[in-house]
């Protein structure tokens, strides 16, 4: 039996209908905008050019390998998420923003790829990175036709830094989804260092958390539990040249997140654009 389909009947065992009726809604709303993205993909595409860049990553370690995530994979080993409704509305948001430019997008924790192969379909520059060499090795998801070309593995606690055509570059919108909270918390300066560096001055950073424990194989694969509030205090305090954004997105629209208690960093880096 399936997690998701334990989960369903656990739920309806305890009476938690509203939550069975999220899982049914969001399943079907996302088999519907995977119709739409196929059909307004070649409209968005119309005049776009197709990038013959070269990406690389160096980092300074490429697997995370004293990661619970690596020792235990269990995301990194079966997600593949992506939400074209997300997709489709960052592509128009961020295209009436900056213009006709190619646009960039880093996906942290990519697990199987896919929200980054919805990009790139949209011809934007996609890199995807992974913690875990799980989904490498195993050549799972997306990683059969993208490895080194789109998805790598790094360690994104450590400095690391993506290149195209040889030279940094900086990103519209960075995404992490249900991967803050994996970090040790002496961890995030670093991480989130590594998010200001990549980042765009006019792009996103959006991701999602968690404060719950998830436990696999005796190992808490959730090393910072911080309620949405405390995240955006220590983004406040540390991270000033991030603001806080709405991004106009409902819970549902966005990648991924826990739908207990569906907890955002929302921001825009301030000054301009880039």
């Amino acid at each position: 039996m399936s997690a998701g389909l334990k989960k369903g009947l656990r739920f309806l065992l305890t009476c938690r209908f509203d939550r069975v009726w999220d899982g049914i809604h969001v399943r079907i709303y996302r088999f519907v905008w995977a119709a739409i993205f196929r059909l307004v993909k070649p409209w968005r595409c119309s005049g776009r050019a197709t990038q013959a860049v070269a990406i690389d990553v160096d980092a300074t370690c490429r697997v995370a390998f004293e990661s619970p995530d690596h020792l235990a994979p269990t995301g990194t080993a079966r997600d593949n998420s992506t939400n074209k409704k997300f997709v489709l509305h960052m592509d128009e948001k961020l295209h009436r923003e900056f213009g006709d430019q190619t646009l960039r997008v880093i996906d942290l924790g990519c697990s199987g790829g896919q929200m980054v192969v919805d990009f790139v379909k949209l011809r934007w520059i996609g890199v995807g990175l992974e913690g875990s060499d799980y989904s490498l090795k195993h050549q799972r998801a997306n990683w059969k036709d993208y490895t080194g070309k789109n998805l790598f593995t790094a360690d994104i606690s450590k400095p690391f830094q993506v290149k195209l055509d040889g030279k940094p570059a900086k990103f519209h919108l960075i995404t992490a989804w249900e991967v803050m909270e994996h970090f040790a918390t002496h961890d995030l300066d670093l991480v989130f260092n590594n998010i200001c560096k990549h980042l765009a001055t006019g792009g996103y950073f959006i991701a999602s958390t968690t404060s719950s424990p998830d436990v696999q194989k005796g190992i808490e694969l959730h090393q910072t539990k911080w309620e949405n509030a405390r995240w955006r205090e220590y983004v406040e305090k540390n991270f000033p040249e991030l603001e806080p954004v709405d991004v106009g997105l409902k819970t549902y629209q966005f990648v991924r997140c826990n739908f207990d208690r569906p907890s955002f960093l929302l921001y825009r880096k301030k000054n301009g654009r880039a």
